[in-house]
């Protein structure tokens, strides 16, 4: 069988720390039983370097959480740890890379100004204060006249996919984290090698860590063939950090500038059930048609001119229906490591901050910092029903009880934790107070939240917001609740081995 993408990524990772800090105590082992004065000088020159970059993770803006993971790593293995810090526990931008993010923006993201009106008609004053939020942090605008419909499998995004493909006309834009041979693959690649021949421009990104162990061989070769422009999206490089951290987790289909799907599902036939791994496979994904793919439009644009210089006329795929008047708002938002006002986790939190009645919230890592984790506790300590929806069956057994080991601050405070029962609960939804629902590629981790290219879709006042409340609620019903009192059973030893977990969570 082979690994998941994410997981090789993790796996990656510990394997690089844990040669490092073999290094590091074989290092301190040789100093120790050396014990000569050049000895001595060399492990006071590795504290003073380790409390310097102590000095510089507390400048940094990061959450108390990640800051203290890394201020325990760096002083037990001094050496060591300042190597890895550098390596990937910055998340640092360089001005090379700045500056061209700001020009891509000038062509994509800065012809999207806010709606004014459609602004100025919301008559929540706390929804108003929401949208607002979300425009200041990601830059993208609120949209009326787009019809959404809720994707609660796998299978339904597929069909739908499939059926927006044959609609197209002009362009079909795919970007997606992982890319799997199998049926929904050759499904999929068939309906796109149809459209290519009659004329329709089809672009396909594809994340290169997310797919390194799972796209077919001869896939560029074959897109190449068939008249389909693929890319890999920041492919292997001298920066192992980069490679390694940034990572383009969006998963999106875009045809034609009035269809847009998007969500938690890949292209894999685990995640329309075809391929058993971890029971039933729950995902989630909405449709779009409207207005509001504009703004998904400009997100691919964005990335493909940030991979390959290739600079699109914005204009040249714009939508051209003109769609009528729908109950609700809709606004697609992203987030990424060049937006350092981090859109997700801020969005996130002012939604817990701001719930009356309920928050309910669906994700398969639940790898909390210490901001939003204040956030749920004190919507819950408020009265706030928090229910969090999280596996019944992992599918990295590693993240499941890092996972797990966050339950029980949660529990102690009211929180409701349920696992899926029937299998590997992969989608990233969220709903509160009958208003607002967000479903998207987002989880509830360090690495979505920090480091990954993500994006959501935000969705006010219609009936997707029901719909969302009613499938969220059946899932419930089919999930086992963790109560407190199961927590408490827990042995020490294992207690112990979860607050490690907590510790090392960010480095992971």
């Amino acid at each position: 069988m082979k690994s998941t993408p994410s997981g090789f990524q993790s796996r990656f990772r510990l394997v690089i720390n844990l040669v490092l800090i073999l290094l590091q105590l074989t290092v301190i082992g040789i100093m120790i039983l050396g014990f000569s004065d050049d000895a001595i000088i060399a492990y006071w020159l590795f504290e003073v370097i380790a409390v310097l970059v102590v000095l510089n993770i507390v400048y940094r803006r990061k959450s108390a959480a990640y800051k203290m993971s890394w201020i325990i790593f760096v002083l037990v293995f001094p050496a060591i740890g300042v190597i890895l810090y550098f390596i990937w526990g910055r998340q640092h931008v360089s001005k090379k890379v700045k500056a061209r993010w700001l020009a891509i923006n000038k062509n994509t993201y800065a012809k999207l100004a806010q709606n004014k009106q459609v602004f100025a008609a919301i008559e929540d004053s706390g929804i108003k204060k929401e949208v607002d939020l979300i425009n200041r942090l990601s830059g993208l605008p609120i949209w009326e006249n787009t019809q959404t419909r809720y994707l609660k499998l796998g299978e339904e995004m597929h069909r739908a996919n499939l059926e927006a493909i044959e609609t197209a006309e002009k362009f079909i834009f795919l970007e997606y984290f992982i890319v799997t041979g199998g049926k929904m693959y050759d499904e999929l690649m068939t309906a796109l090698f149809k459209k290519a021949a009659a004329g329709v421009e089809v672009r396909i990104m594809v994340d290169e860590m997310g797919s390194i162990s799972t796209l077919p061989k001869d896939f560029y070769e074959t897109c190449a063939k068939h008249k389909i422009r693929s890319i890999p999206f920041n492919p292997l490089s001298a920066s192992l950090f980069r490679f390694i951290s940034y990572r383009d987790h969006r998963k999106m289909t875009i045809v034609d500038g009035h269809v847009a799907i998007s969500g938690g599902i890949n292209i894999g036939d685990e995640y329309i059930n075809e391929k058993r791994r971890f029971g039933h496979w729950k995902d989630m994904a909405v449709r779009l048609e409207g207005d509001a793919v504009l703004s998904f439009t400009v997100m691919f644009l964005s990335m493909w001119e940030y991979s390959t210089g290739e600079v699109s006329n914005l204009e040249n795929y714009r939508g051209t229906k003109k769609y009528p008047q729908t109950k609700g708002l809709v606004m697609p938002f992203c987030d990424g490591p060049n937006n350092l006002k981090n859109p997700a986790e801020n969005t996130y939190m002012n939604i817990f901050a701001n719930a009356k009645e309920y928050v309910y919230i669906t994700t398969p890592y639940l790898i909390l910092d210490t901001d939003l984790t204040n956030c749920i506790l004190l919507a819950a300590r408020s009265g706030v029903d928090v229910r969090i929806i999280t596996p019944g069956i992992p599918d990295k057994k590693l993240v499941y009880a890092t996972t797990r080991a966050f339950y029980g601050d949660l529990l102690a405070e009211g929180v409701r934790v349920y696992e899926y029962s029937p299998g590997f609960i992969h989608g990233k939804v969220l709903i509160t107070d009958d208003q607002v629902a967000i479903i998207g590629s987002i989880n509830m981790d360090y690495r979505s939240l920090t480091w990954n290219y993500e994006c959501g879709t935000w969705i006010y006042g219609s009936q997707t917001v029901f719909d969302v409340k009613a499938d969220l609620l059946a899932v419930i019903e089919a999930s086992r609740e963790i109560c407190y009192y199961d927590w408490e059973k827990i042995s020490f030893a294992k207690k112990i081995g979860q607050a490690v977990l907590r510790i090392v969570a960010p480095l992971m």
